[in-house]
């Protein structure tokens, strides 16, 4: 089921817990799922709680319920990341090699290709299933408590609120990352941006052609955004796991540090756009869309 709000929706909250709903019993279908990798299935899960925090936070002023669900998906999240930062390295490393390929030698990069594909074999499967069966329990806590969710406002007003809010806090931190052009500045941009992208995503109806242009924009600065940040790790993790000396530590320190200041520039002109309206203007601009597309054709 598709992860935006319908125009035939008898009510705002009425969509936010049928998209809710849809979110939590996919992320169980994919959590049990036995085609799928453990790699795929907590990159799934992962996805899915961070659509759901989108989701609440697109409507957190209005929402009682907001606090509880956002911690929920927040911690279950959080017990992931050991999986999902060692298998991002390594496609990190992949990305460097294919950006670069042009100036490195074959096989350049493999003395810490090795070392990160030991330590993510050197992961706990067993724990890291226990985590996916923890999740389980989070998801189907969350789908019992959906029917009771409740809004305290309806139509523009249950929405605007808190997509402004998500907007100005991508926007504020775009501006710190544009004038500090450091990487964790660059990583705190990227979280709101990112529940920006999926607000877009669940206004689209409002006005498709414009809003999945739109979203497409903001879709790849996200990955830029996540590239850039995934290439600090990479950095960080070589010293780690090679020393701060070695050749290889500094054959990636060059270039992971060449391709974020490629990402960087690219970042700052595509989020300049995205983000050009004042936060007021953005949530006016929205409610007029989604007043608009809701009134029958005559």
């Amino acid at each position: 089921m598709a992860y935006s709000l319908r125009m035939s929706d008898e009510s705002v909250d009425a969509g936010i817990r049928r998209i809710a709903i849809s979110q939590l019993e996919t992320g169980l279908s994919e959590l049990r799922d036995e085609t799928l990798s453990q790699h795929q299935r907590v990159r799934q899960a992962r996805k899915r709680c961070k659509k759901m925090r989108g989701l609440v936070r697109l409507v957190r002023p209005v929402f009682p319920g907001f606090e509880t669900e956002n911690a929920a998906f927040r911690d279950a999240a959080r017990t992931l990341s050991p999986l999902r930062d060692a298998s991002a390295v390594l496609e990190s490393v992949d990305a460097l090699e294919h950006h670069f390929s042009a100036q490195l030698k074959k096989a350049a990069l493999a003395p810490l290709r090795q070392a990160l594909e030991a330590q993510r074999k050197g992961l706990d499967e067993a724990e890291i299933e226990e985590r996916l069966s923890d999740l389980r329990l989070v998801f189907r806590e969350a789908l019992d408590r959906v029917p009771d969710w409740s809004l305290n406002a309806n139509g523009a007003d249950a929405f605007t609120p808190g997509a402004r809010k998500t907007y100005k806090r991508a926007r504020k931190a775009m501006q710190k990352a544009r004038k500090s052009r450091i990487a964790e500045d660059f990583h705190e941009w990227r979280k709101p941006m990112k529940y920006h992208w999926y607000q877009i995503r669940l206004m689209k109806k409002v006005w498709p052609p414009v809003m999945s242009g739109y979203g497409e924009q903001a879709e790849q600065l996200c990955s830029d955004l996540g590239e850039h940040h995934d290439l600090a790790v990479l950095r960080a993790t070589a010293k780690t796991l090679l020393g701060a000396s070695s050749d290889t530590t500094e054959l990636v320190e060059g270039l992971a540090i060449g391709r974020q200041h490629e990402l960087e520039k690219t970042c700052i002109k595509r989020g300049k756009k995205l983000l050009a309206e004042p936060p007021d203007d953005m949530a006016r601009r929205w409610a007029k869309w989604w007043d608009s597309a809701r009134q029958p054709v005559p």
